[in-house]
């Protein structure tokens, strides 16, 4: 039998006042139907009740990185428009374009006497310039400009040339324009071409090259930590502000504080310690690899499993992280691996005691740098911030190794720790370079450097050159020689007076005389590469020879079953769980953002 109120028709309904109706559904159905605004307090408040309840389950995020990315973990590129001069008549003629009136535009501004006819002279070119800004580079930070001859240039080479200044900005696509920031980057300086450092006579090669430590930094720039939209709210950033500023402090200038700075919700910037400027990466990847909210149970729970899988290449990295990111407390458990058998355990136990300031680190890494290459060259980064008179010991025994790079690497990881160390401090010559004179017993080597500064290292005694009778070290530029001591260097050009000098043949003499004729370091590297190439240098001759992060370690090559057993295939050590081995395989060990060259 039905209900009274199932009895109702529809023409009895429809009698029913409407205002009943709209009381009817704001009452009952609201809680079902409405869904609150993202931003509004209700979802705020829902939210943050959400992420209150994870972080207090048994199975919740523990650590930074769970919740977390790196950002601006990035190379940045900063490019404009430049004008070359003073090229040997292989510039030319600029085609009527959006870019020839950009830079009439510049030289205007700057009041340039007759911009058309100067940009179209056969002794200057327009090129883009460009540099790839690291991440948290600093303000007045010292990089190369990467230099192209314009698309829409006319030329054949800009050998010679020189860079006028020239601002560089980033720019975007918006709306299908492109659109320029701010300045970030003042640049100026000669070019090396390409042509030069190689030999080759492409006219790829002899259109592209760099100014060598041509660009200062304006500002700095910045490095964060995104939170992952689900945990992005103020509860979550008051549980990670803490473990990240405790551990880590800077001093501003002003005070001392906390490296961590909160923007938004879902984003930290941070401000990098001085011992960690080399390294952006593995800074942000210690940072991310805090735990918080953590007890001082669960904190030495987390410290042991940490210690077992340090002892396994393919969990030794994610667990030197946890360490080093737990601080002074994890010291013992880092130098019980320095033993291990396998070298890319030792690595990561040391690099991170490195960070850490412990001087055991000092022989592991030395030893590491000069056997094994994948490691070399954050093994000697870990050796500049070690600040103990060890460290100092070990990287100068490395400026007597017979490998070319580890010595190079040496010179700029002294640097590194003290600019104004005199052993690896060069004398200049003229404006163009310097020469760096090391004193060694172990064989003789000349290094050139491309990197931030010209500069030629020799290792051992000024060496001296045999010389043939004629020798062109440019166009117009040519070395004669009188005796086996004594050469001739005679610049001419149309319309001038011939430069000569007369000097010994000994490397240094050498370059001061083309340095007094008018020659420029891109004319140094040529003839240092012509000289090795003909045998009038006996000494071994390297190119730039920096060692380079991102390299592959062959796990493979290990003798022993058990390490073969515990690589991975292709994939970055820690990647795979412990107990859970692979086929072995070339895994690449570091992330190649690493040593900013």
């Amino acid at each position: 039998m039905r209900s009274h109120s199932a009895r109702i028709s529809r023409r009895q309904l429809i009698k029913i006042p409407c205002s009943l109706l709209v009381i009817a559904s704001a009452g009952c159905v609201a809680p079902w139907m409405h869904k609150p605004a993202p931003d509004s307090p209700e979802a705020r408040k829902s939210k943050r009740d959400t992420i209150k309840e994870i972080l207090q389950s048994e199975d919740r995020p523990r650590l930074i990185k769970d919740i977390a990315q790196p950002r601006l973990l990035t190379l940045s590129r900063m490019e404009n428009l430049g004008l070359v001069t003073k090229l040997l008549g292989t510039g030319g003629a600029v085609e009527a374009s959006s870019q020839r009136e950009k830079m009439l535009d510049t030289m205007r501004r700057r009041d340039a006497d007759q911009p058309n006819q100067m940009l179209d002279d056969i002794n200057t070119a327009m090129v883009v310039a460009f540099v790839n800004v690291p991440p948290a580079a600093r303000k007045g930070s010292v990089m190369n400009v990467g230099i192209r001859l314009s698309a829409h240039a006319t030329g054949s080479s800009l050998r010679n040339g020189w860079l006028m200044p020239t601002e560089l900005s980033e720019s975007q696509v918006l709306g299908g324009s492109i659109r320029e920031g701010f300045d970030v980057v003042n640049s100026e300086g000669p070019i090396v071409t390409e042509a030069q450092v190689t030999g080759s006579e492409t006219p790829e090669a002899q259109s592209t090259g760099f100014v060598i430590g041509g660009a200062r930094l304006l500002k700095d720039r910045p490095l964060g930590i995104g939170i992952n939209p689900e945990f992005a709210d103020a509860y979550i950033q008051a549980a990670i502000l803490p473990a990240i500023n405790d551990r880590f402090t800077h001093f501003n200038g002003h005070k001392k504080g906390g490296i961590a700075t909160p923007k938004v919700d879902n984003y930290l910037e941070l401000a990098i310690p001085p011992r960690y400027v080399q390294d952006p990466f593995h800074f942000i990847n210690v940072v991310l690899s805090l735990g918080f909210a953590e007890s001082p149970e669960k904190r030495a729970e987390r410290m042991e499993i940490c210690g077992q899988q340090l002892q396994h290449p393919i969990s030794a990295r994610d667990a030197a992280w946890q360490l080093e990111a737990i601080g002074d407390a994890a010291k013992p458990v880092l130098a019980g691996a320095l033993a291990n058998p396998h070298p890319e355990v030792r690595f990561y136990a040391a690099h991170a005691l490195a960070y850490l300031n412990d001087v055991r680190a000092v022989k592991v890494l030395e030893q590491l740098a000069q056997q094994q290459s994948a490691f070399r060259a954050m093994c000697l980064n870990g050796l500049s911030v070690i600040n103990h008179y060890e460290a100092e010991d070990s990287l100068e025994a490395l400026l007597h190794c017979a490998d070319a790079e580890t010595r190079f690497g040496a010179v700029l990881a002294i640097r590194a720790r003290d600019p104004n160390n005199p052993q690896v401090t060069g004398i200049p010559i003229g404006a163009v370079a310097s020469m760096l004179e090391i004193p060694s017993n172990a064989p003789p080597l000349v290094a050139v450097s491309l990197d931030k500064r010209p500069e030629i290292i020799v290792y051992g005694d000024n060496p001296l050159l045999t010389l043939p009778p004629f020798m062109y070290v440019n166009p117009r530029i040519l070395l004669k020689s009188e005796t086996r001591e004594f050469v001739t260097i005679n610049h001419f050009a149309p319309n001038q007076e011939d430069r000569v000098v007369r000097c010994r043949t000994d490397l240094r003499s050498l370059l001061a005389a083309i340095t007094e004729v008018g020659g420029t370091y891109g004319d140094w590297i040529t003839f240092l590469r012509d000289c090795s190439a003909q045998g009038y240098l006996m000494e071994p001759l390297a190119i730039n020879p920096v060692p380079t992060a991102g390299r592959t370690f062959d796990r493979e090559q290990m003798h022993s079953v058990e390490l073969a057993a515990s690589s991975t295939n292709g994939t970055e050590p820690g990647a795979a769980d412990v107990g859970t081995p692979e086929p072995a395989a070339v895994v690449a060990w570091y992330n190649p953002f690493t040593w900013w060259n």
